[in-house]
């Protein structure tokens, strides 16, 4: 896809930071590849709903209608395909909703390079994380009408048969997207209303039976035979006792070293406080939207999305995943809010590539290589 970006001073310098992210992204993957041994990923590959309904084993039976035995390569294959994809369709939704112009160049660098998103999406290459913000960038193109929040209640499905976490994960910040794009820029009915609290009934429904009720329905030492036996390559088995751990037996755990995690909690803020000048340019979008409804609409959204993530932390410890992709989050929310009608002028420029502190900050997130899965770095 070409680039529309004229050359200029500024503008170069965030090209340098746009060739360097390029640069670390394939220095990721081959890092994984060689250096870590990817088994949640692989066992999640193996899991299926042979024996009957269980969390966390759509992929591995859509793997299985391809494959009897399953080899550790594939955990990587399917990975790098998805987060091209991803990547893809970022562009194509940045395009689309921005433009890609000399005044888009630096908020377009900054995100994609932001230790948030694509570098760490490349280092949890195993984590289903990724294809959240996939679903999430489809509802941002698809074109909306009558079976647009039916098809991405459909695609929601999935993602908790993924895995259950999704719910929170990702998909308030996908119902935001088709409220934004199904209800809000086309009126808002007492159909729709209705429409949309019974899909969101149904995705509960799904979520309910997969958090409380997806336990895999064997014996520990039948799955764990079940998956030795389609498995190409060593398999550690500890993993599997994810497929038979609680939400209760999770939160103890969380809880249980929360004093060491807390820790880390400064790193975090850091983190986030780097991405000021996006948090900015959102406050602008915020602060410039020409109905007052929609602006009080997308403060409540943001504002549910982050105490998702915060139910999330209370209960699994993976901390640098959920601000990671909480941060995600706020780029497709910004995306969305993009979308509805503004009293600002379209010069306005999203984030000034000449200016100190976005040259400094950008510089910072171009630097770090990614924020990691569940401590930072």
């Amino acid at each position: 896809m070409k680039l529309n970006f004229p050359h200029n001073a500024a503008n170069r310098i965030w090209g340098w930071m746009l060739a360097i992210d390029i640069a670390i992204m394939p220095g990721l993957f081959f890092y994984k590849l060689f250096f870590h041994d990817p088994q949640i990923g692989y066992i999640h590959l193996l899991a299926t709903y042979r024996f009957g309904f269980a969390k966390r084993a759509l992929v591995g039976t859509i793997v299985s209608w391809f494959a009897d035995r399953v080899a550790l390569w594939y955990v990587y294959a399917i990975g790098i395909v998805a987060w091209a994809v991803t990547l893809t369709l970022f562009i194509a939704t940045f395009r689309k909703i921005y433009g890609l112009t000399e005044k888009n160049l630096a908020l377009f660098v900054f995100v994609i390079g932001s230790p948030f998103f694509f570098k760490n999406f490349m280092y949890s290459i195993e984590y289903f994380d990724i294809y959240g913000c996939l679903v999430a960038l489809i509802a941002l193109l698809l074109p909306v009408s009558g079976i647009y929040p039916l098809a991405m209640a459909g695609a929601c499905v999935g993602l908790i048969l993924m895995h259950h976490l999704q719910f929170l994960l990702y998909i308030p910040t996908i119902g935001f997207i088709v409220l934004v794009r199904y209800g809000l820029l086309s009126g808002v009915s007492v159909g729709k209303v209705v429409y949309g609290l019974m899909l969101v009934l149904a995705l509960s429904v799904v979520f309910v039976a997969a958090a409380y009720f997806g336990n895999m329905p064997i014996p520990h030492d039948a799955f764990l035979a079940y998956v030795t036996a389609r498995a190409s390559d060593t398999l550690d088995p500890a993993g599997t006792n994810i497929w038979y751990s609680t939400i209760q037996q999770e939160v103890r755990a969380t809880w249980g070293i929360m004093w060491t995690n807390s820790m880390r909690f400064p790193i975090y803020a850091a983190l986030i406080a780097l991405h000021v000048p996006v948090a900015r340019h959102l406050g602008a979008l915020l602060g410039s939207l020409a109905i007052p409804s929609h602006r009080l609409i997308s403060i409540a959204a943001l504002a549910a999305i982050s105490i998702g993530y915060l139910v999330i932390g209370a209960v699994v410890f993976d901390y640098s995943r959920w601000v990671s992709n909480w941060g995600v989050c706020m780029f497709m929310a910004m995306l969305a809010v993009r979308c509805l009608p503004s009293k600002a002028m379209e010069a306005d420029i999203p984030i000034r590539p000449g200016e100190r502190v976005n040259l400094v900050m950008g510089w910072t997130a171009t630097a770090i290589p990614r924020v990691g899965i569940t401590k930072p770095f």
